[in-house]
């Protein structure tokens, strides 16, 4: 699992689907880019997001141990 701090820099509409989605983007200091997002205007107001918000990405990677199993003795 990885969690990294950011901030959101920039909340901005879409030119298309205006009334259903925006787009954040959200600068993370530890790998120095930028993270672009869209999501839902009702998540975005659910949560409160702004300009400036600090919120923390957690990423897990998930993977299938069988199938990787299945494909490691496949024979070539």
């Amino acid at each position: 699992m990885i969690l990294l701090e950011g901030e959101i820099t920039e909340v901005n509409t879409p030119p298309n689907k205006a009334d259903l989605y925006r787009e954040l983007t959200i600068w993370v200091q530890e790998t120095g880019e930028h993270l672009e997002m869209t999501c839902s205007v009702h998540d975005v107001q659910k949560a409160g997001f702004e300009e400036g918000n600090k919120i923390t990405i957690k990423i897990e990677k998930k993977f299938d141990v069988d199938a990787l199993a299945q494909e490691f003795f496949k024979p070539q």
